[in-house]
């Protein structure tokens, strides 16, 4: 079932990464106490930027809901505008939502029309603005802006603090409303997506999901992928898409949701003003193709840059909502889901035919979906693996599901549906998703509580109806020396107009006399109490830092111990990760498995790994069960068994995930780069180490490594959200007292040497190009200069103002796609570094515009607008990245850790605000004076056109 529950499940599927700016851009990781939750934004010394237009009274609109914390109203044309307060954080997320997407394109289908309208529409000019004016007003307000498309709904957000929710209101207003789809900008974009094309070749995820596509859909659009086919693609014209933005981009056919820390009303008033003289539209009147029904089973086999092959079984599903469809879900998280599923249990662990497994179930608004399984193998076991698959499917087709595994599912379904309430913009994107599929914004809770109805018979009979050989699907990637995939138009799709047509209704009429048909779910939100963040030193040196904050009756555990990479010997590495891996692999009292049927029956979660400074554990639970989950983190970290038979397990996973990092193109790119930076250093390797390392450990080096590098005063724990805090420090006293107070040799981290200039290419088998440039010395955490080099870094990347946006995306032709910066820092010096792809034939005029764009930084004085604005936007990152109890432990943690002190944050938010133009050149001349670069690329560049690195030669090895 497709619920903002599993959207993330199918955004990995189809690697939804039609956004503009890719993983790798996520943004650092603060190092913040969250102590400081209000006012973060105030820049005493910036302008306010340009007044939202000026109001006149609302006109008239429909009340569809009226809660304490939440209004949805409709307007006389048919937009349905939905805002949340929510007061946990000093933020604000603006989102619109239209309802189109890849298959609703009609005469275009196959084209991918709306995600170039998309890239087209979000901070494109407009009659009542410029590109250039939005851009100003996207970097006063520090915006973290983006847009991404699906399926069915193409979806615009900007990300702020909460006092300039009236800008962002204005400016996705102004987009939605009145954009012109001028011609520079589709000649602009029209690049930036051949850029996006090539690197879907490079992609295995994508190819994969296409392939899916294909396979399971014979006559509906949804077999053509989002993008569209390149040759369709290049053929759409300007005009052509601006009809198509007139003809979908209109009120009743969008959703606006806004949800943070504002006042209803007020927003109810502004988006009303802006949007009540927008006319309603005639939208078409759509229908789709029923899909007809699988006779026998389908085979798709393809290829990619991969090192492991990947299999995918799927079966026909449901509709969204559909008898069985509920079944189903429930069918996917007993098999498939979680340690103690079958699957896992069976075909990877005892068997050893897989290094991953899960199954999943996806239906959809608009048809029938699918009920999946993947699985990760090796060519020797891959025909061993999907017949063993196929007798868990068989077996619990038999044997049906027990009680105790469907109550298990129905704890964690519950969980999570409290788990999603967290952020701002997750909450929105919710909202959003839950009303323009059920006409209901509670659909999710609704579901949860539905779901606890289902029976055992239920899902047996839903396995049985569905999962039949004949109705199977196969999908398998297999690695290729060679040329990727190229998924094209087929010429054998079924003939979709003599199928049966299913009416498809957009206008958001239907959805509002839905909503006018429910009860109300009620709103239980109550007053929250948020105290200040504590600390507490155990006498062994364990520094415990708590937070109350009763706002959601979710609970975090985090704790993290200085090492990771930096605690492996030279030579070593992989170990840390290895004995990390196998910390909740059983203690001297608990199996795996007990450990696993503890937290699931909780619905609660932890995991633990291996950083390059920290060995860390992430727990979450509802709040009843802090106590039992607390328990579990101190047992697996204090007394780990290392039993051998999971390590015999555990091992050829590890081995799979390090042969197969080089999978995408940023991870084959990440890991050449770190070995050609820190040559003999840990931090030359990933975390996951050294791969003849990690095939040659045993238990005994695994127990070894933990008595050596664990201990009290190198470690720090934290506990956020609604506790008792006085019982809290209780059981981490009882729990933790006998940890070894300090190691038995103190913990030295190698220090980093900075590499000598030089720029190295490297043959990929991708189709595409990605450099890495990183520039020596780097800063460690602590470094006085963190601050102000924050704000460098925003100033040269922020999308879609930044320096390096506008020289490779935004002048001229666009010859990125991906773009972004940051700094590598922790414990020790790491480096500052630029990161893109493109193609191999503009490779190097991409890395000459970049130097020049550093260069520019370092003999510039930067001017207050543009100094403003980075400031600006830096503080209203540091506001974003505090909202969940989990963030707010983690940045306390770390700055507890890395010798700012747990209220650090503080600090550091006046050194932003005091960061001037001088400050910004000094650093820039410090730290950005000493390049180096690697490249790969699916044709090897002609040295001559690249630029030597202060006078270093460029390297093809």
């Amino acid at each position: 079932m497709l619920r903002s529950l599993t959207t993330l499940r199918l955004e990995r599927l189809m690697n939804l990464s039609h956004l503009w700016v890719h993983p790798f851009r996520i943004a650092r990781g603060a190092i913040l106490a969250g102590v400081v939750l209000f006012h973060v934004v105030g820049c005493s010394d910036s302008s306010p930027p340009p007044a939202a237009k000026a109001r006149t009274a609302p006109k008239e609109y429909q009340s569809l809901m009226e809660l304490p914390n939440r209004k949805i109203v409709e307007l006389h044309n048919g937009l349905i505008i939905i805002v949340e307060r929510m007061p946990t954080a000093p933020v604000v997320s603006v989102q619109a939502w239209i309802k189109t997407g890849s298959v609703y394109e009609q005469e275009h289908n196959g084209a991918g029309l709306s995600h170039f309208l998309e890239h087209l529409i979000s901070g494109g000019g407009t009659s009542t603005r410029t590109e250039d004016e939005s851009n100003v007003i996207l970097g006063q307000i520090g915006a973290q802006t983006n847009a991404a498309t699906g399926l069915d709904t193409v979806r615009y957000h900007i990300n702020t603090a909460a006092e300039y929710a009236p800008e962002a209101i204005d400016l996705i207003s102004d987009w939605m409303l009145n954009s012109l789809v001028g011609q520079a900008e589709y000649d602009r974009e029209r690049d930036v997506i051949q850029r996006e094309f090539e690197m879907g070749q490079a992609d295995a995820h994508r190819i994969f999901w296409k392939l899916t596509q294909r396979a399971r859909y014979q006559a509906h659009p949804a077999r053509h992928p989002t993008i569209g086919y390149l040759d369709e693609f290049l053929t759409v014209s300007r005009d052509e898409i601006y009809d198509f933005y007139k003809r979908m981009y209109v009120p009743n056919n969008t959703v606006f949701v806004v949800v943070g820390d504002v006042d209803p009303q007020t927003v109810i008033d502004q988006v009303t003003e802006l949007w009540a003289d927008a006319p309603r539209g005639q939208l078409p009147q759509l229908s789709l193709p029923i899909e007809p029904g699988l006779t026998q089973p389908q085979q798709l086999v393809g290829h990619a840059d991969i090192d492991r092959p990947r299999l995918r079984l799927a079966w026909p599903g449901t509709q969204l909502a559909a008898p069985h469809d509920y079944a189903l879900d429930l069918l996917a998280q007993i098999l498939g889901q979680g340690e103690l599923s079958p699957l896992v249990q069976e075909v990877r662990n005892r068997q050893g035919l897989v290094t991953s497994i899960d199954s999943f179930n996806l239906s959809f608004a608009w048809g029938e979906g699918f009920f999946g399984i993947d699985a990760v193998t090796t060519a020797e076991q891959l025909e061993a693996a999907r017949t063993a698959i196929l007798e868990e499917v068989n077996r619990i087709k038999q044997n049906g599901v027990s009680e105790q595994e469907l109550n298990r599912a129905k704890r964690k379904t519950l969980a999570h549906a409290v788990y999603a309430a967290q952020s701002a913009q997750h909450t929105a994107g919710r909202l959003a998703s839950d009303f323009i599929h059920f006409g209901d914004p509670d659909y999710l809770q609704r579901y949860a509580d539905a779901i606890q109805n289902i029976t055992a018979q239920q899902v047996n009979a839903a396995a049985q109806k569905f999962l039949t050989d004949d109705r199977m699907i196969t999908v398998t990637l297999l690695p290729t020396d060679g040329e990727p995939t190229l998924v094209t138009r087929p010429d054998d799709a079924v003939d979709a107009a003599a199928l049966p047509q299913q009416p498809v209704d957009l206008d958001n009429t239907r959805l509002a006399a839905l909503l006018r048909e429910l009860e109300s779910a009620g709103d239980e939100s109550q007053g929250s109490q948020i105290d200040p963040v504590r600390m507490i030193t155990l006498d062994n040196g364990l520094r415990l830092i708590v937070q109350r904050n009763t706002s959601l009756p979710i609970v975090s555990i985090r704790w993290y111990h200085l090492g990771g990479l930096l605690g492996d010997e030279l030579g070593r590495e992989g170990i840390g990760n290895a004995a990390c891996q196998m910390l909740i692999k059983g203690t001297d009292t608990r199996t795996a498995d007990d450990i696993a049927r503890s937290l699931e029956d909780l619905g609660a979660s932890l995991s633990i790994g291996c950083g390059n400074s920290t060995y860390y554990g992430f727990a979450q639970c509802l709040k009843d069960d802090w106590s039992t989950v607390l328990d579990l983190t101190a047992d697996v970290l204090l007394h780990p068994s290392f039993d051998d038979e999971q390590w015999l397990r555990m091992r050829p996973r590890l081995l799979a995930a390090i042969d197969s990092q080089g999978d995408s193109w940023w991870g084959e790119l990440g890991e050449t780069f770190r070995a050609a930076y820190f040559t003999d250093h840990p931090w030359s390797q990933t975390i996951l180490g050294r791969r003849d390392v990690v095939a040659e450990l045993s238990t005994d080096d695994l127990k070894r490594f933990h008595q050596q590098r664990f201990a009290a005063d190198q470690c720090v724990l934290t506990v956020f959200g609604d506790i008792d805090v006085d019982a809290v420090e209780q059981q981490v006293n009882r729990l933790f007292a006998d940890m070894n107070p300090t190691l038995p040799e103190s913990f030295e981290p190698t220090g980093t040497v900075p590499p000598p200039a030089r720029l190295t290419q490297h043959q990929t088998g991708k189709p595409l190009a990605g450099v890495q440039l990183g520039y020596a010395p780097g800063l460690a955490r602590d470094n006085p200069d963190y601050g102000p080099m924050l704000v460098l870094t925003n100033v040269l990347s922020s999308f879609p103002v930044g320096w390096l946006e506008q020289a490779l995306r935004g002048e001229g032709p666009g010859l990125v796609y991906a773009v972004g910066a940051r700094m590598q820092t922790g414990y020790v010096p790491g480096y500052w570094t630029v990161i893109f792809n493109t193609a191999p034939d503009t490779a190097a005029e991409a890395i000459h515009r970049t130097l020049a764009v550093i260069d520019r930084i370092r003999s510039e004085t930067m001017d207050d607008a543009t100094l403003r604005r980075a400031r600006v936007a830096v503080l209203v990152e540091e506001a974003l990245s505090r909202q969940t109890n989990g963030q707010r432990a983690a940045e306390a943690a770390l700055g507890e850790l890395y010798g700012v002190g747990y209220d650090g944050g503080t600090k550091l938010l006046d050194e932003i605000r005091a960061t001037d133009a001088a400050r910004i050149s000094d650093v820039a001349q410090k730290y950005l004076s000493h390049p180096m670069g690697v490249i790969i690329t699916h044709e090897l560049l002609d040295d001559a056109d690249l630029p030597s690195l202060t006078g270093a030669q460029v390297t093809t090895p």
